[in-house]
């Protein structure tokens, strides 16, 4: 979320599989987000950019930059996934545009790249309104799409309960999800707000959990040193 090189290289010493680049949500710039993915580069960690649009443009910057792949927000219906997983391709299974420098290790292995990258880069779509839970199934059975991931802030908002990603709805809405993803043989991911969620959603057959971000562990960490600190 900061945009910052430093804690995304950080973040690598942590453990952790993969991290969002997050270009929706944040302040940032193309140059912080190649700034990042330089930083995570040999580091075991993948990093997944997730495009601030469903948008061709979008999608071919973030994949030229050799990231392990893309998450496109807001997918509510099988055309718009459709349409991600086509940029996210290049010719005959898409339309992905040719400009992949970094990507291609700045024209070294342009061979290798363009052999492989159809079958190893990432289409992953978000999903995060009812109507994107009712197409679920039709969105899973795309080609092209590897992954469906739950935004759960978004899907909340949108089931008319804002903050609070859990309850009856909520849990259907997301038992849909993983269903549909099982049901068409692709990995279903989700965003847990905490590690006990993240926990139990791992229990439920989700295998591509985000926890969290930077800005919200430095808060929570700053927050701790001084109620410890002040403690009478």
């Amino acid at each position: 979320m900061s945009g910052s090189a430093l804690l995304a290289e950080a973040a690598a010493y942590t453990r952790i599989d993969w991290a969002v680049i997050d270009m929706e949500g944040a302040a940032m710039t193309k140059a912080d987000a190649l700034h990042q993915a330089q930083a995570l580069a040999g580091t075991g960690v993948a990093p997944i950019v997730r495009v601030p649009r469903l948008d061709r443009h979008d999608i071919e910057f973030a994949l030229d930059l050799g990231v392990a792949g893309v998450m496109v927000p807001k997918v509510d219906r099988a055309e718009d996934a459709a349409r991600a997983a086509r940029f996210s391709h290049y010719p005959p299974q898409g339309g992905r545009g040719v400009n992949p420098i970094r990507a291609s290790a700045y024209y070294s292995a342009s061979d290798r790249y363009f052999e492989s990258a159809n079958r190893e880069v990432l289409c992953v779509v978000q999903i995060e309104s009812r109507e994107g839970v009712r197409n679920a199934g039709e969105i899973a059975r795309t080609d092209g799409v590897d992954l469906l991931f739950i935004g759960t802030g978004d899907l909340a908002m949108d089931l008319g309960q804002p903050g609070r990603p859990g309850g009856p709805a909520f849990d259907q809405a997301r038992q849909a999800v993983l269903a549909a993803c099982a049901a068409a043989g692709k990995p279903a991911g989700i965003f847990a707000p905490s590690t006990g969620l993240a926990r139990q959603y791992a229990k439920e057959g989700f295998r591509f959990i985000a926890v969290g971000n930077e800005v919200k562990f430095f808060v929570q960490s700053a927050a701790l040193a001084v109620t410890m600190l002040r403690k009478q």
